[in-house]
């Protein structure tokens, strides 16, 4: 599935800057005779200029097709200085050591290795640095030539009309909508009940089902809806909110809250602020003090992709969504497939095309939407034909599927935009552990060097279940999945720099010089079956991804000649195959 989202290239400039911060590689640099230290210095300057022209490059090149090619390149620039300067800092720690313990012995420091003598090392560093330096400014010149980086229109608050914001007619949630008006009339106080789910599984759908729902015991004197989004600002809320109940809107807070207090007080009512993505204890107690003013049995529904909003704003009730059944898929796929102007009618579908339709849904509503109008206008026969083939990158009209879910990405942090696009390393439908994926972030790198790592990658873990990116296989397992259009999302962030491998003799991608990330599943074992890697030298990751209790087997020759020319290499995995002995190189 094509996806047009921006490399993650400020966490690399970040830790670049670290490595080039930090005393050991200064001292070291001071000490090497050849300019190094001036060279250092000037990439240094160099990257903080680019940092700046980072700060605003990452909302352009979502409209701007030359902003993201350069920040893909920018993001080999980074990998690529990123091992340069890790070869760096080891030989300025290995000579740190080194003096540490021949001022304390007098046997020298034979059990390191030192590949590098001091001058030897420093002609051989120098032009490197100059010359990924010379890289950099280009990289620099060419972006500052080209614009001057501005806040874009398009990413200032959108508030629309609730009519607009959901699925009319058709929820197939009626026992979720029943469970949720039930808590909605059984509140004695004031309320707020959050419905959490991750992104086109249908919460704006069921919140207005719920909003517009009219009966004898379900009625209110005021009812309002606001849509948020990434920004929760308090005045533009508010203000959505008042529209609501008058013309006029002041641009005032307090004379906006004044006015809101006004209308509620005294009355039930229902309000619904839809798409929470983070919000502030103190930025929500002031949103909803005018709110204090109104009836017993009011309630206020959010919704949101987070648990931790639910958690923030302290809510009544926390409503988790499901994925649709498969019925349920199927029913709202036929809503918009079917019907006046339809190329197709439902007796014309057989029963192995309504599977392989369910199947592309994967339970989510804003699937089975998008397939539908898709299919909509497309003679039954050639439905079998376009479900095989990978529509996603095909057809335009695709794109609505992964929407939601491309924003979700875009406003992460910028660790955990490394952390979740590095999962693509696993193939579909794999059942992962928290530790797991917590080691190998580690390993890579993610997770900032310190005594409380696995804490820090284990906060990222659940950060992105909070999210709902990551699912739990059932309430009483430790393994979790990815939804297959989750995965999508994680393959199109990752593409350009990992790539997994099923066939018996691995075929590099046409641009393996920036592939840093390889794994493979298991299949027949040849001699020759990774000699292609051997050309992927700034490899980092070489995983064996492991299916069942069956073991493979692998000469220690092939592992002794790949690792060799591997030197990148932070993660690697023979896991499952039956190695009796390492190579001395392994250690």
């Amino acid at each position: 599935m094509e996806v047009v989202l921006e490399p993650v290239v400020s966490e690399l400039v970040k830790g670049l800057l670290k490595i080039l911060g930090s005393n050991e590689v200064r001292d070291f640099a001071r000490q090497l005779v050849g300019g190094v230290d001036s060279e250092i210095k000037e990439l240094e300057n160099k990257l903080k200029m680019v940092e700046n022209l980072l700060r605003n490059a990452e909302n352009w090149q979502l409209v701007d097709e030359r902003v993201k090619e350069w920040l893909d390149n920018l993001q080999h620039w980074a990998y690529d200085a990123e091992d340069l300067l890790d070869e760096f800092a080891y030989e300025a720690l290995r000579h740190k050591r080194k003096a540490e313990h021949q001022a304390s012995s007098s046997r020298g420091f034979s059990c390191l290795p030192a590949p590098f003598s001091g001058p030897f090392f420093a002609a051989q560093m120098g032009p490197k640095i100059k010359k990924i330096t010379s890289r950099l400014d280009k990289l620099r010149h060419q972006r500052s030539a080209e614009r001057e980086f501005q806040e874009l229109p398009g990413l200032q608050q959108r508030w629309e009309s609730v009519s607009s914001r959901f699925e009319r007619g058709f929820s197939g949630r009626n026992e979720e909508k029943a469970e949720l008006l039930e808590m909605v009339k059984n509140g004695a106080n004031f309320q707020v009940i959050a419905v959490v789910g991750m992104g086109g599984i249908g919460k704006t759908t069921i919140a207005g089902e719920v909003y517009l729902h009219e009966s004898e015991d379900f009625k209110f004197e005021k009812k309002a809806w606001a849509h948020v989004s990434t920004t929760f600002d308090v005045l533009k809320i508010s203000q959505a909110l008042l529209a609501n109940f008058s013309f006029s809107v002041p641009n005032n807070l307090n004379a906006v809250q004044v006015e809101l207090s006004e209308a509620v007080r005294g009355k039930q009512f229902l309000v619904v602020l839809d798409d929470i993505w983070q919000v502030e204890y103190d930025e929500w107690e002031k949103l909803t003090c005018p709110f204090r003013a109104g009836a017993p049995g009011s309630t206020m529904i959010v919704t949101t992709r987070h648990t931790d909003v639910a958690q923030t704003i302290g809510c009544s009730h926390t409503y988790p969504l499901k994925l649709f059944s498969d019925e349920a898929c199927k029913s709202l796929f036929e809503k918009h497939a079917f019907g006046t102007g339809a190329a197709a009618v439902p007796n014309q579908i057989s029963n192995s095309i309504y599977k392989r339709v369910v199947e592309r849904c994967g339970g989510l509503p804003l699937a089975a939407k998008t397939l539908g109008c898709l299919l909509r206008f497309k003679p039954s026969d050639t439905w079998e034909d376009i479900l095989e083939s990978k529509i996603w990158s095909t057809y335009d009209e695709s794109d609505h599927i992964l929407s939601t879910l491309k924003i979700s990405y875009h406003y992460l942090p910028l660790n955990l935009k490394r952390c979740f696009g590095y999962c693509a390393i696993f193939p579909k439908k794999y059942q992962f552990e928290e530790k797991e994926l917590a080691l190998l972030w580690i390993a890579e790198g993610f997770v900032h060097p310190s005594h409380k790592q696995l804490d820090e990658a284990s906060d990222c873990f659940k950060k992105l279940c909070s999210r709902s990116l990551f699912q739990q296989l059932n309430s009483h397992s430790l393994k979790y999945v990815m939804h297959d259009l989750v995965h999508d999302l994680a393959q199109s962030v990752f593409k350009e720099i990992g790539f997994r491998s099923e066939q018996n003799i691995v075929e590099l991608p046409e641009k393996f010089k920036e592939v840093r990330h390889y794994t493979y599943e298991p299949n027949v074992y040849t001699e020759n079956k990774f000699e292609a890697l051997e050309k992927a030298k700034s490899l980092r990751t070489f995983v064996h991804v492991r299916h069942g209790d069956r073991g493979f087997q692998i000469s220690d020759v092939v592992i002794s000649n790949l690792l060799l020319k591997l030197k990148m290499l932070r993660v690697l995995s023979f896991e499952g195959y039956n190695i009796i002995c390492l190579p001395v190189s392994v250690g």
